[in-house]
Order: C-alpha cells, then sequence, then structure tokens
C-alpha cells in the first residue's frame, strides 16, 4: 500500500512516499527501500507524478457522455473502446496553471492509469500486474477547437453507393492537444490504497461550481478492458498515462457542446475519490503573432 509524489526541493526533483502529512524521499516508485529525508506535505512544490513516455486518453466511456442512460445502450452505441493521444509535453502539474483560450474551457476529470511494465496483448486477467498505481487525470478541452478540425471529402455513401461530399469530424486536436491541456497528480495511489477502483466518485469543479458528479462504475468499458483493447493494438510502453475516460455534466444533455467562461485565476478542480484532489488555476492565453 502506498501514495507516491514527485516533487521540487529548491532545485532538484525528489520522488517520495506520502505518510501522514509529511513525505519520505525514496530513490525509486514501487520498491521497498529505506525512506530519506521527511518534508511536510503543505510546503513541497509538486512536479507531474511521472514524466509520461505517451498520453493516451480514452474517449467517450460514460452513458451520459454518450447521450443516453443505460450502460447496455451506450456500449452498443460505442462498440469497442475509442482512443486518442496528447503529446506528454502538455502535461502539467498540481497548481501549475492552465492556460485557456479567451472564449471557452471544459473539464473533464478522469482516472489516469500508471502502466508499470510495457504491455502488448495483455490479457484481461493479468493487467493489473502492470499497474503502477492510479493518478488524477484532467482531460481539458477547448470545445470550439473541434469544429476547426472538421472537413469534407468525396466519399461513397455505404447506403446509396454514390460518391458524394461527405462532412467528418476530423481528430481530437485543436480541442484538446493543447499546452498545459494534461493535468495530473497530485499522487501516484496504489491499488492495494484505493481497493476497488472501478466504483470511485468522479467530481470536477470550477470557481466553486460543481460541473461534473459520476462514478467509474458508470464506465462503459472497464479499466481491464481498456488496456486489454489497447494492448491489441499498439505496445504500451512502461510510464505511459492511459486516462479512463470522463462522466457526464451535472448541466448539460450534450457533454460534447458543454463549455465554461474561462475567468482568470478561476481555480478547476479534478476529485477522484481515494486517489486525491488535482487543483489547478485559470490563466487566459491571448493568442499573437506580434
Amino acid at each position: 500500500m502506498a501514495k507516491y509524489v514527485s516533487f521540487y526541493v529548491g532545485n532538484v526533483r525528489k520522488l517520495g512516499v506520502v505518510e501522514g502529512d509529511h513525505v519520505y524521499e525514496i530513490r525509486d516508485f514501487g520498491k521497498e527501500e529505506p525512506k530519506g529525508s521527511a518534508y511536510k506535505l503543505g510546503e513541497i512544490v509538486f512536479d507531474i507524478p511521472i514524466q509520461p513516455s505517451a498520453i493516451i486518453c480514452t474517449l467517450v466511456n460514460t452513458p451520459r457522455v454518450v447521450g443516453v442512460s443505460t450502460k447496455e445502450e451506450a456500449r452498443e452505441m460505442v462498440k469497442s473502446p475509442k482512443f486518442f493521444l496528447k503529446l506528454p509535453t502538455v502535461a502539467i502539474a498540481h497548481k501549475q496553471p492552465i492556460l485557456s483560450p479567451e472564449d471557452a474551457i471544459r473539464p473533464e476529470v478522469e482516472i489516469g492509469i500508471i502502466i508499470k511494465t510495457k504491455m502488448k496483448d495483455v490479457p484481461r486477467r493479468n493487467i493489473k500486474d502492470h499497474i503502477l498505481g492510479y493518478t488524477v487525470f484532467n482531460d481539458i478541452t477547448y470545445p470550439p477547437g473541434t469544429k476547426e478540425d472538421f472537413f469534407y471529402a468525396m466519399r461513397r455513401d455505404p447506403a446509396d453507393g454514390v460518391i458524394k461530399k461527405t462532412l467528418y469530424r476530423g481528430t481530437h486536436f485543436r480541442n484538446k492537444v493543447r499546452d498545459t491541456f494534461a493535468p495530473m497528480g497530485p499522487y501516484i495511489v496504489t491499488e492495494e490504497e484505493i481497493g476497488d477502483v472501478n466504483s470511485l466518485r468522479m467530481r470536477s469543479y470550477y470557481n466553486n461550481e460543481l460541473i461534473q458528479d459520476g462514478y467509474s462504475s458508470e464506465f462503459i468499458f472497464s479499466i481491464e478492458e481498456i488496456l486489454e483493447e489497447l494492448s491489441k493494438i499498439v505496445t504500451i510502453p512502461p510510464l505511459s498515462v492511459v486516462s479512463t475516460g470522463s462522466v457526464g455534466y451535472t448541466k448539460a444533455q450534450d457533454a460534447s457542446e458543454f463549455h465554461l467562461k474561462p475567468i482568470e485565476n478561476a481555480l478547476m478542480v479534478a476529485e477522484v475519490e481515494k486517489i486525491g484532489r488535482l487543483e489547478n488555476p485559470i490563466k487566459i492565453y491571448k493568442f499573437s503573432l506580434k
């Protein structure tokens, strides 16, 4: 059982294990070893829990995000876990600012799965052997960016066989792959510390208002199913972060359209029961080539 943290003392990055309100230096996560110097948890500067080799995110993984009421209906609609990538360089730590466009932003509270060892074609029964632990992940989204990636192409319609102008949604790039759009932390928590990771309450807040409220038991595809499917597609490198997908919004039926007005210094919070509370202030980013 352990709760790990990466942090700075001066300009020196350190690894630690959390016990009560103190952090004790260690040399590596997941290994039994003597503990070093102690620091007060409230006085450290947090870093991202690991330097991720990859950030692989799961899309549309709860019924409310799909827009239906039951897991069975959602599973029939989605068919299999859907994935996209974020660059490791967009990750930020607990307390670091999110650079938001001026017009809109949206939190997506998720569980980040920290991969311990390389995974390829791993059966479901062996998935947990490859997991170091779990962290809070906020899949920050800029909803207007979705339309900027729409495009038309001449394609054959499978319904009538006619080639016609067809609108495609395109990739999740401008709406999700932006600097600072992958907050994660503050901790890596092992499963022994958590218990059943597929039954945790997940919430997000913005400027002290509750925005999302749900449970990991709502997932269409469990953590084991996500990793089993992903490892069929690609070799998952060690120290990857794989996110689970998010829960629905308290005030929106269509999750894809929901957005919030950026407020300078407003606090965005993603919170997962037994894993942690991830807090990041908003800084409004004004794009200019001058």
